[in-house]
């Protein structure tokens, strides 16, 4: 014979002897009362439940776990209740399998019954299922005739709201800046930037940069020159949610206006030039506190093509003003709100 035909007779051998013993114990008490202990709803004693799991048996569900099957079972819960019964069970693991032994007493100590049940070596759901039946059917002899109460649904999933599904997880940051070749010499800058997650771990950031006007060393120091820019890249998280810290690698371009200003001289060709520059920059995102963030940044551009500002009449070597160098540096910090 099989394994679960083994348990399924043990089983049904325990349960008719449990009902049986169970009947006996209780016919003295429901003498005068028959009518009422056929009804489900009268109020059964309450019961306390010692379930040890012993040695080996530690993968068996827990007494909270037989305790739910019992009370579902019964369709109440005699565990809520001041106990005046007492059913202790022991389930072990041996060579051949799992063992229970299920003993029921009164609260003066009486035995009202015993059953053990054993079962094949594999998992110990089974033989708990039938424990949890037994000690129903101890409690109450007319639990294996009764199915046992329908489970409620599970809950439906509520649909992602609208709003969750239009604003995807990003943030806005305010950034203080300082680049060299943007402008004359070291200079400083201030831009917003703002970051969106268009597909995990894919990003898209737009940033604008303003850096003022910065003059030209002497001799030549009637000259300035600002610089405002946009700047649009993708980027890739290399750390994705693996780290408190968010790391940031992005490519992308920018597009602005190199505003010249003279102070000396004639201009020729007085105002903006528009400028164009490949760029490359790594940005590290550092949680602060809920939603505010701050963010460290290093970027490297390539002008494309790089502007040049002459003075007409000067020996060449020497009428150069200012060029725009083969790469430019610029780094920054800020501080910034995130949402999810």
């Amino acid at each position: 014979m099989s394994a679960p035909a083994t348990l399924a007779c043990a089983l049904a051998a325990a349960a008719l002897a449990a009902a049986a013993t169970a009947q006996a114990a209780t016919n003295g008490a429901t003498n005068g009362a028959a009518d009422g202990a056929a009804d489900p709803a009268r109020v059964r004693p309450g019961v306390h439940l010692s379930w040890v799991r012993g040695d080996g048996a530690g993968i068996c569900p827990d007494a909270a776990a037989i305790e739910a099957e019992v009370a579902e079972r019964l369709g109440s819960n005699p565990f809520a209740r001041a106990p005046t019964q007492f059913v202790e069970a022991i389930v072990t693991q041996k060579p051949a399998g799992f063992e229970v032994g299920i003993s029921m007493r009164a609260s003066d100590g009486k035995l009202l019954g015993n059953r053990a049940l054993t079962s094949s070596p594999g998992d110990c759901r089974s033989i708990a299922t039938a424990a949890a039946l037994t000690i129903a059917i101890l409690i109450d002899p007319d639990a294996l005739a009764r199915a046992p109460a329908p489970k409620p649904p599970p809950p439906q999933q509520q649909p992602p709201s609208a709003a969750s599904a239009r604003f995807p997880a990003g943030r806005v940051t305010a950034i203080g800046s300082a680049g060299w070749g943007m402008v004359p010499g070291l200079a400083p800058g201030a831009g917003l930037a703002a970051t969106v997650d268009v597909w995990r771990p894919i990003a898209v950031g737009l940033t604008t940069v303003f850096y003022p006007e910065s003059h030209t060393a002497p001799p030549d120091d009637g000259f300035a020159f600002g610089l405002t820019y946009a700047e649009l890249v993708g980027c890739t998280l290399p750390l994705a949610d693996a780290s408190a810290l968010r790391l940031e690698i992005c490519v992308g371009a920018t597009a602005g206006l190199l505003h010249a200003a003279v102070f000396t001289g004639t201009p020729t060709q007085p105002g903006e030039r528009w400028t164009f520059a490949a760029a490359q920059l790594t940005r590290v995102i550092i949680p602060i506190y809920r939603a505010v963030v701050a963010e460290i940044g290093l970027e490297v551009t390539k002008p494309l093509p790089r502007r040049a500002f002459f003075v007409e009449g000067r020996p060449p070597g020497m009428d150069t003003v200012f060029t725009q160098p083969v790469v430019t540096l610029a780094g920054w910090a800020g501080i910034g709100l995130r949402w999810k």
